[in-house]
């Protein structure tokens, strides 16, 4: 079974824009929201801002950045 590591950005239509002019966090490609900090990051969207959150676990992304609290 896979691990999930964290979380990255996709829009209405499930098409991830992390790292993309769409994202407005403007993290790299290789950067995921860690489990423990998305809380953080839910309260910092605007509400209605058509975003969803987009699982990655171990392997999904090479050398994948950490971002927040572990």
């Amino acid at each position: 079974m896979a691990k999930l590591i964290g979380f990255q950005l996709a829009n209405k239509n499930g098409v991830n824009i992390t790292g993309d002019d769409d994202d407005p966090f403007e993290m790299a490609s290789f950067e995921v929201i860690s489990p423990h900090s998305l809380f953080e990051v839910l309260e910092a969207m605007p509400l209605n801002h058509g975003l969803l959150l987009m699982p990655i676990y171990e392997g999904d992304i090479e050398e994948p950045k950490i971002i927040g609290a572990t």
